[in-house]
């Protein structure tokens, strides 16, 4: 898990530094803590305990009181549904990689306007977008840099999200060379958002 901590802030915006030395390209790094609610998971989630408790309930030997099994089903729905929500690696269990992929792509976008990385004069904005929850990466690139193929990424660490900024950057500094004069026009700073 990667904590979002000032020596984190500090490494990643070191590692934008460096990846953006030599190439006309302008990283921005986007950290959030989940790209999507799924709410619908954990309600989902409270509804099938909710159920099992209902059918324990109906068809255990013993006889429930009415009053009981009134209290117990709604109760657990919510206790349940609630954890689910709440717990980041009980969340992960519940959802498929199909949708995880899709969730962060989709924040992704967002977040690549929202930060304006399409904002640079040569259109080499390059929005590296990071779901904590996830545990995904997804890379945006602006329409300068769309001969360039952006890796497909899966970052689980601190460590990781500085060398896979790095390797980034070796890339770019390949496909699309800079020259010294270049100047920085967007920062390095990562946006940590929850």
């Amino acid at each position: 898990m990667i904590r979002t901590d000032a020596p984190f802030v500090a490494s990643v915006e070191r590692a934008v530094r460096d990846a953006e030395r030599g190439t006309t390209a302008e990283l921005v790094v986007v950290v959030a803590a989940r790209s999507g609610t799924y709410r619908d998971v954990a309600l989902l989630a409270g509804a099938i305990a909710a159920a099992a408790v209902l059918l324990v309930a109906l068809f255990a030997r013993r006889i429930f009181p009415p009053v009981a099994v009134a209290f117990e089903v709604p109760t657990t729905f919510a206790l349940v549904a609630w954890l689910v929500h709440r717990l980041p690696s009980v969340l992960r269990v519940f959802v498929s990689e199909a949708r995880a992929k899709r969730q962060v792509q989709r924040a992704a976008a967002w977040w690549f306007v929202e930060e304006a990385v399409h904002g640079t004069k040569a259109r080499t904005g390059v929005l590296v977008y990071v779901s904590l929850l996830e545990e995904r990466a997804a890379i945006v690139a602006d329409l300068g840099l769309s001969a360039v193929p952006m890796p497909e990424l899966r970052w689980r660490s601190a460590e990781e999200v500085v060398r896979g900024i790095g390797a980034l950057g070796a890339l770019l500094r390949e496909r699309c060379p800079g020259t010294p004069s270049d100047a920085n026009e967007l920062p390095d700073t990562p946006r940590i958002v929850s």
